[in-house]
């Protein structure tokens, strides 16, 4: 009997890591070892599920896939050392670098990501050694997401970065995004991706887990004493590309209703910045409060506690990533502020399906305007159940029939079985046997140069 397809994804991020695209890979990879033999190179959480055990380095089976967790250097997200996060980067990369050239790990199909955006370099190195089928799955597009951030301001290390990764996106057999500005942005000037290449997935929601609860019903506003109040949400990671502090801001303007509560959700490399400017601001914890996040299996709750969400974008960032928040949202059917540029899919998707407001970014008062003008909408509604309900439903409808897992799942499975079969390499059942795991350190070459 033969064996089935052999996939090999390539992210740091994997179970038992909560930051998103952990447990989206996580999803993702259980659905498709339904159908194929799926492996993921990944490397030391930064969030990990308390309570959690696993082997912190070499090969652990769960669920049917094939856990290789490498050893790498790690840092805090948090942290206010500059250069922490730039040194997990490269330790993980060059950590995968040498797993994938001394364990043998043969495949079908390499699909690279972007935890960190070095992966290409290793998965189309890989590909060309073993033969195999390179796919690039972009979470997100760098260097370009570091530039518009001002994280970058060195252009001849900008365009060597630029110029490697073209390379490896112009010899993969398949580029996936997650939208059509993404996509814009990669067949434009700058990159001159072939668009034949690109292939769009979003992201997705467990719509099945993620089901709405009505406020009377909801522990998460009693617990947190906000079953009174008008809850404004943002759920999720506090870096750099959400530009929160315009959204902090907007809390402290006039225009922000008295009822109004805005509760931040989540980690991550701003958060402790964002606190600090609250206090700045005079914002007490009646206006805002901060709060860690959530255990998966209370994501339905909280999600469903609030009133409005908000999903916030930088400027500078329009086709450099898509949000997959907004699916979660959209799951429980509550309404979305959009604080992006209206060329976002982020913006069009809620504009075209009347899911609920679009705010220019780094206006804070046109934010605590909008806000005011949801809170009159649901105070309107309040004695209109009926409508009320429609508009919850009419959202996760869109969820489930365009964004749930399975959906997203078994159009991954296709285009991975395509690539399969226009595959001209030897069967996983004649190829040599998986080596095991070799110690890999921090201090493990690349032979892949990243300065001009």
């Amino acid at each position: 009997m033969l064996k089935r397809p052999q996939i090999v994804f390539l992210n740091r991020s994997y179970w038992p890591d909560i930051e998103a695209t952990g447990q989206l890979l996580t999803d993702l990879s259980v659905d498709l070892a339904r159908q194929l033999d799926i492996h993921v190179v990944c490397g030391q959480p930064n969030f990990p599920e308390p309570d959690r055990s696993f082997i912190r380095s070499g090969i652990e089976v769960r669920r049917n896939v094939t856990i290789h967790r490498l050893s790498h250097r790690t840092y805090q997200k948090n942290s206010r050392n500059p250069f922490g996060r730039v040194m997990s980067m490269i330790s993980f990369y060059r950590a995968a670098c040498r797993y994938l050239r001394q364990a043998n790990l043969s495949a079908d199909v390499i699909v690279s990501q972007t935890d960190p955006f070095l992966l290409p370099l290793a998965g189309a190195q890989h590909a060309r050694r073993t033969g195999a089928r390179h796919c690039v799955y972009l979470q997100d597009i760098y260097p370009d997401v570091a530039e518009a951030i001002g994280k970058l301001r060195m252009p001849l290390l900008g365009r060597s970065i630029r110029r490697q990764l073209r390379q490896a996106y112009q010899s993969a057999d398949k580029i996936i995004v997650l939208g059509r500005c993404m996509r814009q942005r990669l067949t434009g000037r700058r990159w001159a991706i072939d668009p034949q290449k690109i292939a769009i997935l979003p992201n997705w929601a467990d719509c099945s887990h993620l089901e709405p609860i009505e406020p009377y019903d909801n522990h998460f506003r009693l617990r947190h004493r906000v079953h009174d109040r008008f809850v404004v949400m943002h759920s999720g990671n506090m870096g750099l590309t959400q530009r929160l502090e315009v959204l902090i801001r907007a809390a402290a303007e006039p225009e922000w209703p008295t009822r109004a509560k805005l509760l931040l959700v989540g980690d991550g490399a701003s958060r402790d910045r964002l606190i600090a400017f609250a206090d700045q601001l005079g914002l007490t914890e009646d206006r805002i409060e901060f709060m860690p996040y959530q255990r998966r299996e209370n994501l339905a709750e909280s999600l469903s506690a609030a009133d409005v969400h908000v999903v916030s974008m930088h400027e500078q960032i329009a086709g450099c990533l898509c949000p997959s928040k907004l699916y979660g949202i959209l799951s429980v059917g509550r309404p979305v502020i959009a604080i992006a540029d209206q060329a976002t899919d982020l913006s069009r998707l809620v504009a075209e399906k009347n899911l609920g407001w679009c705010v220019r970014p780094g206006q804070s008062k046109q934010i605590a305007r909008t806000v005011a003008q949801a809170e009159a909408e649901s105070t309107r509604l309040f004695a209109l159940p009926h409508i009320e309900k429609s508009r919850q439903q009419a959202a996760r409808n869109i969820a489930l029939t365009e964004y749930d897992r399975p959906v997203i799942a078994e159009r991954f499975s296709c285009l991975l079985h395509d690539m399969v079969q226009q595959s001209t390499k030897i069967h996983p059942a004649h190829a040599t046997p998986m080596a095991p795991i070799l110690p890999v350190g921090p201090t493990a070459n690349s032979d892949i140069a990243l300065l001009p």
